[in-house]
């Protein structure tokens, strides 16, 4: 009788064994999924460009909403909506540490954390 006890009891450890193995699996699977792609300017083509702006390291920002947001498309696929700040003199667009300025002639991006300013050119339509 201790026989077919010993063999269940071989046979349950077998299986748990095997259920722990595909536990242990599955995250590793999970891990292996593609991480998605960076928003792009492409998946937002159909809005309307007020103006566009041509920054140094092919940087580029577009006024859209009537000048209320300022899509930055970053030189590493990256995009980033600024929200006008409103009265603002000279005109400016800030979120996430970013900035942009419009005076006149004069436009830039910066970085406020690192201080970094890259000078813009507006672009021609």
């Amino acid at each position: 009788m201790t026989r077919p006890l010993f063999c269940l009891a071989f046979g349950l450890s077998l299986l748990a064994t095997s259920c722990r193995q595909q536990v242990d699996e599955a995250p590793a699977a999970a891990d292996a999924a593609p991480e998605p792609e960076p928003a792009t300017v492409a998946a937002v083509a159909d809005e309307a460009i007020d103006a566009r702006y041509r920054c140094d390291g092919g940087n580029r920002v577009d006024l859209v909403r009537d000048g209320h947001s300022a899509r930055v498309s970053m030189s590493d696929g990256r995009v980033v909506n600024l929200g006008a700040i409103t009265g603002s003199k000279p005109s400016t667009w800030s979120d996430v540490g970013l900035r942009f300025v419009v005076d006149g002639d004069y436009a830039a991006l910066s970085q406020d954390d690192t201080g970094r300013t890259l000078r813009c050119e507006r672009a021609g339509e």
